[in-house]
């Protein structure tokens, strides 16, 4: 490995990292809820301009690109843990040789993937997914476009963009990430009004990954002045790093992208391009508002690495603990609202077509599940910080064992349907994520009912103000549902009152003092830097 004498950065110490954290938190939050509502703006102008069945095609490109992932995703998760501790121990030189031995791992097996994947394609159309004849030329042009799409990112863009992360310089990436998602939302309605169909969203993807990609690269260099990715610095040395982390990470991350996409595996097998769209609009809005959540893990793990790489344990579990409280009451204010309210939320979405009805049962359903799924997160990247990714596999295989029992037998006994793929799947992993959970706070020795008490039921409050708040609303909820404009009415006032109903429950009941003031904090310094930015300058 490179032994060039390492550059000298500076230590984070408790304060710094906890305003390191809270400020990639809020960065993430944020973009998170951008791409929210993009995703969600983007659908109903999707479907004017295309079929049902070609959006179908579109939603099993991004399930066929996740299983492609897999060929490289244990390497690419080696970046984030393994340059945060170069980090902490000032072996910055270690980040070249590590970046040039994982781009030339992943790229070659991305071309060994890709390959595979163009032999696979027509079983894939004609057998597997029956895409009808007049769409399979669509359907092959589409998957192979968006699996190579994918490779590029993943072998170059996301080595340079997880080597930042890793960094802790996630406020950073994730600005790029809202250019980049507002420059594709852009080009794809522009695209879209000039006739150029469900191939203006693969235009658009593959212009906003080229400049992101390039962004992240010229991010990299700055942060890393010696930065030399080179085939010189290729090393087998690391070899070991890659594949002693990353085969853990690889193993769970088969099973979990199996688990979730068997739902559109099973529906598209057995119900149909129609059905596997309509699962996808229902599974949108608990999925996508998840990501919110969910991608506060990224935060944690290389902050968790770097202060196990300083032996800072107690910060370690109070942050597990912190990150579960936060993540916890994030996911129950967004999912409360959508469990409640999944009815004139479709309607004021997609409009009042029969056909939409079943996508708000299915919201419903799938808001347990991801709440409790998205709990998991602080747990698994306190694990992988320190070292120890096999704990994850806990996860893996029991929402294997549980989907598998639970599935099958409800597929026997009550048919192959929308609701029951998606009951049971809930049902399944919201036993799984409980019975992790669990067996994390005895690892990490964090005793049950303070997890209890501090994460979990705080959570679960927003679910009870929510529908609470239904109740004397069903008269006006039954007379929006006959009319798109009444339904958008409904969702944005009874939106803004369960907001300020829950955040001040939430901040007058459950925060605790000392979150309070943290909050008094934050907004007083986001204040100060507004007000900083919009006085005028003095005259010289």
């Amino acid at each position: 490995m490179n032994s060039k004498e390492p550059s000298h950065p500076k230590i984070i110490d408790k304060r710094e990292m906890k305003r390191l954290v809270s400020r990639n938190l809020f960065s993430t939050i944020f973009s998170n809820v951008i791409n929210l509502f993009v995703r969600l703006f983007l659908p109903p102008i999707i479907l004017h301009f295309v079929s049902l069945e070609e959006y179908g095609i579109w939603t099993i490109c991004f399930t066929l690109i996740t299983y492609l992932n897999l060929s490289a995703v244990g390497v690419t998760n080696v970046y984030v843990r393994y340059v945060a501790e170069y980090h902490a121990k000032e072996e910055i030189p270690k980040i070249s040789g590590l970046l040039s031995t994982g781009i030339i791992l992943v790229t070659s097996i991305s071309l060994l993937s890709l390959t595979l994947f163009w032999y696979l394609l027509d079983p894939l159309v004609q057998t597997i997914f029956r895409i009808p004849p007049e769409l399979q030329h669509t359907a092959t042009v589409l998957f192979f476009s968006t699996a190579c799409i994918l490779m590029f990112q993943m072998s170059i863009g996301g080595a340079f963009m997880r080597m930042l992360n890793g960094l802790q310089k996630i406020s950073e990436t994730t600005s790029v990430f809202i250019l980049g998602l507002f420059l594709e939302a852009s080009l794809s309605v522009l695209l879209l009004f000039n006739g150029f169909g469900i191939y203006a969203l693969l235009y658009a993807q593959v212009v906003r990954y080229l400049v992101s990609t390039l962004a992240y690269i010229i991010m990299s260099y700055q942060a890393v002045p010696g930065l030399s990715i080179s085939p010189k610095n290729f090393d087998t040395a690391y070899f070991k790093v890659f594949y002693r982390f990353g085969a853990i990470v690889q193993v769970a991350g088969i099973i979990g992208t199996f688990l979730n996409t068997v739902d559109k595996l099973i529906t598209s097998s057995f119900l149909g391009m129609q059905a596997t769209a309509l699962l996808g609009l229902g599974a949108r809005f608990p999925v996508m508002a998840v990501t919110i959540p969910s991608s506060m893990t990224a935060v944690y793990l290389p902050a968790t690495t770097y202060m196990y790489g300083q032996q800072r344990h107690q910060e370690m579990i109070q942050l597990y603990i912190e990150g579960s409280r936060t993540i916890g009451l994030i996911t129950g204010f967004l999912m409360g609202f959508l469990a409640a309210f999944a009815s004139p939320i479709i309607v004021a979405w997609l409009g009042t077509k029969p056909e939409f009805q079943i996508v708000a049962t299915i919201l419903t359903i799938y808001t347990l599940s991801q709440h409790l799924h998205v709990l998991t997160g602080p747990g698994s990247s306190y694990f992988k910080g320190i070292d120890n990714p096999a704990n994850n596999l806990i996860y893996s295989f029991s929402r294997l064992t549980f989907t598998t029992i639970i599935v099958l037998t409800g597929l026997y006994f009550f048919g192959t349907t929308l609701i029951t793929i998606t009951t049971t799947i809930t049902i399944a992993t919201s036993l799984s994520a409980l019975l992790y959970l669990t067996s994390n706070n005895h690892r990490i020795g964090v005793p049950q009912l303070t997890f209890l008490t501090k994460a979990i039921l705080p959570s679960l409050v927003p679910y009870g103000i929510a529908y609470l708040l239904l109740w004397p609303l069903t008269p006006y909820v039954t007379m929006a549902m006959t009319d798109r404009w009444n339904a958008i009415g409904l969702v944005l006032i009874s939106g803004m009152v369960y907001t300020l109903i829950t955040g001040l429950i939430i901040y007058g009941l459950i925060f605790t003092t000392d979150e309070k003031t943290r909050l008094h904090q934050f907004v007083q310094q986001r204040l100060q830097r507004l007000i900083q930015k919009i006085k005028p300058s003095k005259p010289s």
